[in-house]
């Protein structure tokens, strides 16, 4: 959900979306990936099958474990898939993933089901698991699930921040036990930070992205929150990056400029830093959808954003002090949209959705990697939707199978995992949550 909508029209709307799109029968394969429709009926079971969820989130744990988040609608719940050690390879499927149920669920009820997110904590626990976050927008508020044994079991955070106008909250995780909680206050346009350094127990707010007294406070698009694990600026202290865009100029009235939120200190304090080959003419938007930014192991940090039409990137090696921007990466598609990195030690991954053409709007999962300095030409997979595709959140009455993110990310040994959202083979029914998972090597597969 997003475009600041109060919680009870975000209800309406992603009610009326719930609709099962058509199962099929067993993994399938397209180029070098195997993907497949999850079942939600049996928790503790794996296989193809049916759900009706949608804007999924994914990430492997430095055990090689995989979680995928998904939501069903404020009100409708969230979902959480796991594989234990299923990484990629000849054998992999996508349909490997057992269903975990409802993590923001209270008493038994799904009660979130908005905006998903998910972190994996960098150290491991007591038990040495690493901690899983489950962030879900929910009515008037937002919970965060937390895990100590890899999706077993679940605890609740129930947090009321903003009542009733948040939106969009994105997690990360940091240790054995930190994370970063920040969301959009409708009430303000600004990006408010939480954290907690108790497993997720309670969360206190501790700064705002963007000075109250900036124009960009009160008119921005809000991306996801990061944290560089390997480089540590002192003692007891982390990076962390905060996307976002907004106008280039305090006059402007489109977001048509990419910033990074850049914190050295655990997010307690922020300098935005723009990304000045990024933009574009005054009219122009660059939040279709969500702006992007992931970090890699060498501490350099990526950004991707879309201007309905191509998907754009660009790197910095000194924390966001300067930029350096690619060409347009989708070099095959009239339209894209919906950037998803996955930056690792070896190259970067893109995902994004794209149609060949304004009239042939047949929409696809695209991927693309980016090995010894550029970016390859995007492999078209499976296709997803057919038709326009609504950005407006829960004020779309039409073309909202999509929703508004997806995402990917690597296993360590390079095998790339995605999570998406399709109506097909139907492509044009209801929405639900897929897998995909790469099957055969190539020298481009990156490693983190």
């Amino acid at each position: 959900m997003r475009r600041f909508v109060l919680p009870w029209l975000a209800m309406t709307g992603a009610l009326a979306l719930i609709a099962l799109a058509p199962a099929v029968a067993g993994a399938q394969t397209v180029g070098n990936f195997s993907y497949g429709q999850l079942q939600s009926a049996t928790v503790g079971a794996s296989g193809c099958g049916t759900n009706s969820a949608g804007e999924p989130a994914i990430h492997v744990s430095r055990a090689d474990n995989v979680f995928l988040g998904s939501e069903q609608g404020l009100g409708g719940g969230s979902q959480v898939w796991r594989g234990l050690g299923a990484v990629g390879g000849a054998g992999a499927s996508g349909c490997g993933l057992e269903y975990r149920g409802q993590p923001n669920a209270t008493g038994g009820i799904g009660l979130s089901g908005g905006d998903i997110d998910l972190a994996l904590a960098s150290a491991a626990n007591s038990s040495g698991n690493y901690n899983l976050y489950v962030s879900s927008l929910n009515l008037g508020s937002v919970n965060v699930a937390h895990s100590t044994d890899n999706g077993t079991t679940f605890s609740n955070t129930p947090l009321q921040i903003g009542v009733p106008l948040d939106d969009r909250p994105w997690i990360a995780a940091f240790g054995a036990d930190t994370s970063l909680l920040t969301y959009h206050d409708v009430t303000t346009s600004d990006i408010d930070v939480l954290r907690s350094d108790n497993d997720g127990q309670s969360y206190t707010q501790i700064s705002q992205v963007i000075p109250p007294t900036d124009y960009k406070s009160s008119s921005n698009e809000i991306g996801n929150v990061v944290i560089d694990h390997a480089n540590i600026p002192s003692a007891g202290n982390f990076y962390a990056y905060q996307a976002f865009v907004a106008p280039s100029s305090s006059s402007g009235s489109h977001n048509n400029e990419a910033f990074v939120g850049v914190s050295s200190d655990g997010g307690h304090t922020w300098s935005d830093q723009p990304i000045p080959c990024s933009v574009a003419s005054a009219s122009t938007d660059l939040n279709h959808n969500f702006p992007n930014v992931s970090v890699d192991p060498a501490g350099d940090v990526w950004f991707a954003w879309s201007d309905d039409h191509n998907i754009y990137t660009a790197e910095s090696t000194d924390h966001g002090q300067s930029w350096t921007c690619s060409p347009a990466v989708s070099t095959n598609t009239a339209q894209a949209i919906f950037p998803w990195l996955a930056a690792t030690s070896s190259g970067v991954d893109l995902v994004y959705y794209g149609a060949p053409s304004t009239s042939n709007q047949t929409w696809s999962v695209y991927f693309a990697q980016n090995v010894g300095g550029s970016w390859g030409t995007p492999q078209q997979l499976m296709a997803v939707h057919k038709g326009s595709v609504c950005e407006s959140g829960a004020t779309c009455t039409t073309g909202r199978q999509l929703f508004d993110d997806f995402g990917v990310d690597t296993d360590l040994n390079g095998w790339a995992h995605i999570a998406f959202s399709q109506d097909s083979p139907s492509l044009g029914g209801g929405h639900a949550t897929t897998s995909a998972i790469s099957r055969s090597r190539s020298e481009s597969d990156a490693n983190r």
